[in-house]
């Protein structure tokens, strides 16, 4: 997910690509300060224990030439910038007092004429283990990229929100035993039940608050990105997330159900369901897979007795409306 940051006056300009075709899948953003345009090109989503690739890209636009243009790129700490190979523009590396990595560029090796374009790559490796990938807490997955005036002076800023392939799928019972604790089945993305709403703000980028009333009561929540394009809402008990909730076909379970699922697959991934009618809804969930609940779009009985407890009348072909995360005790009623 990439984003625009605006320092003094600089204009925007947006460009945001998704290259399917290309091998691999990344986004970009520009924004323009005066006639120079800075650029960054981003892996949409990175694997743990893989190297992706930056490109940022400086552009004068403009009638004169550019000198002793710098450019910086703020990285996380857990994450690990890759040094440059022999050839490669050098750069410089130190702690930043933003939590996190900084690197420096400096674009003074050739001036930048009028219509030319300067490229930097920089590659950034994911560690196979580590606090963002065993969800530990909630940590920072946003890059920046700076560009500053000969005399420092910050003039625009993009910055990217990266997914982690592996990390974003809602941690259920999965195919390891040492997965199976309660807390590993309690996050979907940067989204974790029982964490503030500061936490969350912290952890995810993009998201809104929203509201809506529930049966007379009015529910709060917080709108949050997942799977890419995909989105979840984080319902909040005061300030505090005590349920994740999924309404659109993207975002999956580890066993890759959601939205769009039938009763039948849920029965082949957990076995044996129970079943309820509640708030208008059929919802069906497993004691296999304790936390989540699956809501159907199946007939509601003219007796919803018939249903409660087990869901062996339910069509095999009922298929999943909407899906949600939440903490307690799964049992039949």
């Amino acid at each position: 997910m990439v984003g625009l940051l605006l320092v003094g006056s600089a204009c925007q300009v947006v460009d945001r690509v998704r290259n399917r075709g290309a091998a691999a899948d990344t986004s970009a953003a520009s924004v323009a300060a005066g006639p120079l345009t800075l650029g960054m090109q981003a892996p949409s989503a990175l694997r743990p224990g893989v190297e992706g690739t930056f490109i940022l890209s400086l552009t004068n636009s403009g009638d004169t030439v550019a000198h002793n243009m710098r450019l910086e790129m703020l990285v996380p700490g857990w994450m690990e910038p890759v040094p440059p190979r022999a050839g490669e523009r050098q750069v410089t590396m130190a702690a930043s007092a933003e939590e996190g990595v900084l690197i420096s560029y400096r674009m003074d090796e050739q001036p930048l004429k009028p219509g030319e374009t300067q490229t930097v790559e920089q590659r950034i490796r994911i560690p196979s283990t580590s606090p963002v990938t065993t969800g530990a807490r909630p940590w920072s997955r946003t890059v920046r990229a700076r560009l500053l005036s000969p005399e420092g002076q910050a003039l625009a800023e993009v910055e990217s929100e990266i997914a982690l392939e592996g990390t974003m799928e809602a941690d259920t019972v999965g195919a390891q035993p040492e997965l199976q604790g309660a807390e590993e089945r309690e996050r979907l993305g940067a989204v974790r039940l029982g964490m503030t709403t500061a936490a969350l703000r912290q952890a995810a980028a993009g998201v809104r608050d929203t509201s809506w009333m529930q049966e007379g009561v009015q529910q709060r929540g917080v709108v949050v990105p997942v799977a890419r394009q995909g989105r979840a809402v984080a319902v909040l008990h005061g300030d505090t997330v005590a349920r994740i909730e999924v309404r659109d076909t993207l975002p999956r379970t580890r066993e890759g159900l959601g939205v769009g699922s039938r009763l039948g697959e849920l029965r082949a991934a957990y076995g044996t369901a129970c079943a309820a009618v509640g708030e208008g809804e059929v919802v069906a969930w497993f004691s296999a897979a304790p936390g989540i609940s699956f809501a159907l779009d199946a007939p509601i009985p003219t007796n919803p007795q018939q249903v409660r407890g087990s869901a062996d009348r339910l069509p095999a072909s009922a298929r999943v409306t909407r899906w949600w995360l939440r903490r307690g005790v799964d049992r039949c009623p």
